[in-house]
C-alpha cells in the first residue's frame, strides 16, 4: 500500500551497530510500519463487530472505553506517519518532494480509515444492525483499490528516483509478498465455502503488506 525505499540517510536514522542482517537503521520507517499494522488490526476488529452486530460480541464497539482507545491509537498512528515522512520531505526537491507530500497525506488517510469507517457505521447503525453482505464486499474491494492506488504513487516515486535499488532476489521477493500470498491462499480456501475468515484477514494482511517496505527500510534488509 505505502512504501518507503529511499536510500537517503536521514536525521532520524542511524548506522547499524550490531549484525547488518537485522539491525535497526531507520527508526522513522519503523514508526510507519507500526502505524500501519495497528490500523490493520483495528479495522479487522471493527469488521468482526460489524459482522456480529446482532450478537453480544458486537457490544464492544458501543463502549466508550473502546472508542477512546481506538481514537487515541488513531492519533498516535497519524503522528507516527507524519514523523516517518517529515525528514524525507525536507530532504527532497522538485517532483520527488511533491510526490513525497502526496505519499504522506495518503498514508495519513490510510491510518485514519478506522475513524472514517466508524463514523459511517454510526450513521448506518452498523454496530447494532448487521450490515448487508454487499456492503462488506464493497468495503473489502475499496480496501484493495486503496492499496493499489498506494502502489501507483510508490511506482511514480520509484520512476523519478535516480538511485535505483539493486534487483531483489527471489527469496527476498517471496518473503516480501508473504502477507499478500497468505491472503490469496486464505481467500481461495475460505470464500468458496461461505466463510468469513478471508474478510477479516483482508485488513490485517493488506496493512501488513503495506508495512513490509517500511520494515525492509527500517532494518536495512535491502
Amino acid at each position: 500500500m505505502l512504501d518507503e525505499n529511499e536510500q537517503l540517510q536521514q536525521p532520524g536514522t542511524r548506522e547499524p551497530t550490531t549484525s547488518p542482517a537485522f539491525s535497526l537503521v531507520d527508526r522513522r520507517s519503523l514508526l510507519g510500519a507500526i502505524a500501519l499494522i495497528i490500523t490493520g488490526f483495528i479495522l479487522s476488529d471493527m469488521l468482526l463487530q460489524y459482522l456480529a452486530a446482532a450478537s453480544s460480541s458486537g457490544a464492544l464497539s458501543r463502549s466508550r472505553l473502546w472508542w477512546e482507545i481506538v481514537l487515541n491509537l488513531q492519533v498516535l498512528s497519524a503522528a507516527m506517519v507524519w514523523f516517518c515522512y517529515s525528514d524525507r520531505i525536507d530532504g527532497s526537491e522538485g517532483r520527488i518532494k511533491k510526490l513525497q507530500i502526496v505519499r504522506r497525506w495518503f498514508a495519513i488517510i490510510t491510518v485514519l480509515l478506522p475513524s472514517m469507517l466508524g463514523l459511517l457505521g454510526i450513521q448506518q447503525n452498523w454496530f447494532v444492525e448487521q450490515p448487508p453482505t454487499s456492503y462488506v464486499w464493497t468495503f473489502a474491494c475499496l480496501v484493495m483499490l486503496f492499496w493499489l492506488a498506494g502502489l501507483l504513487v510508490h511506482y511514480m516515486v520509484q520512476r523519478t528516483r535516480t538511485n535505483k535499488p539493486k534487483p531483489a532476489s527471489f527469496i527476498y521477493r517471496l518473503l516480501f509478498l508473504l502477507p499478500a500470498i497468505s491472503l490469496v491462499i486464505i481467500t481461495l480456501l475460505d470464500a468458496p465455502f461461505g466463510g468469513q475468515i478471508w474478510l477479516l484477514a483482508i485488513p490485517i494482511l493488506i496493512y501488513i503488506q503495506g508495512a513490509m517496505p517500511f520494515i525492509t527500510k527500517a532494518f536495512g534488509l535491502r
